[in-house]
């Protein structure tokens, strides 16, 4: 991948210059001074640690695939205020009304489309079945079910689909601290939490497996968040493609299959 190519891709994913440091083991300096131009003629090692980082994104466009940039899509029906909330205050909302905690900050949540709602059922349906019919301490969620991220006040989320392997973390109220799989499926007025900061928030707090499905460009984003930075893998799927989950080396899931 030539130097253009990298960073045409960094633009369309919206990956920072901290998150492609992390993943290729290129210091953040040298990534800075590569992709802001400083650096003319990078050494071709530098080049190949930066392209591993992009490669699953140009192989999903040699497959014909959408390019993978729900990092651009739009967030506006996703309001926050500024002042800074907990979780009573999410226990406060009128009924009905449902809303997401990110670091002390209030996210209102959209209703979900059909396809959402019916590509969220397909998935739940194809864990239990895998769980039930293979036994094991795995419990599979769907919303409204509540993850304490830390297990504090000031975080709160509802995933699309939540996965737990520790019946140590589960309590009446949700799950307290980092589920092993979470789903996410993208919305206009989710796509920018889910491509961002929820996306950090899972790394950071022990998530072992992270997707993100967009029913629009009908492609699943798969992370694998080592306990090693260097170790973090990510693939992108059609939804023709059989997509495997670490969790379970014979399970997959084929979305063109139910929707």
């Amino acid at each position: 991948m030539t130097l253009e190519e990298i960073i045409r891709m960094k633009q369309q994913t919206g990956y920072t210059n901290e998150m492609i440091a992390q993943q290729s083991g290129v210091p953040l300096g040298t990534v800075q001074k590569v992709l802001g131009g400083t650096t003319k003629s990078p050494r071709r090692s530098t080049l190949e640690a930066l392209s591993r980082v992009f490669a699953p994104f140009a192989e999903s466009r040699n497959r014909s695939t959408p390019a993978a940039s729900c990092f651009r899509e739009e967030a506006a029906a996703y309001m926050s205020s500024e002042r800074r909330y907990t979780i009573k205050d999410i226990y406060a909302l009128p009924e009905g009304v449902r809303a997401e905690l990110i670091d002390g900050q209030l996210w209102y949540m959209a209703s979900p489309t059909r396809t959402h709602q019916k590509i969220n059922g397909e998935m739940h349906l194809a864990v239990a079945n895998y769980i039930r019919a293979h036994g094991g301490q795995c419990e599979v969620y769907i919303p409204p079910f509540a993850v304490f991220l830390y297990g504090d006040e000031s975080t709160y989320l509802e995933p699309d689909l939540t996965v737990i392997c520790d019946p140590s973390k589960l309590e009446e109220r949700g799950c307290i601290g980092a589920p092993d799989w979470v789903v996410e499926i993208l919305s206009p007025s989710s796509s920018g939490l889910d491509c961002t900061k929820k996306l950090l928030k899972y790394r950071d707090a022990g998530v072992r497996e992270y997707w993100i499905i967009s029913p629009e460009k009908r492609i699943s984003i798969v992370y694998l968040f080592a306990d090693k930075k260097e170790q973090e893998t990510t693939a992108i799927y059609s939804f023709d493609d059989a997509v495997p989950c670490s969790l379970w080396p014979d399970f997959s899931v084929r979305l063109a299959d139910h929707v």
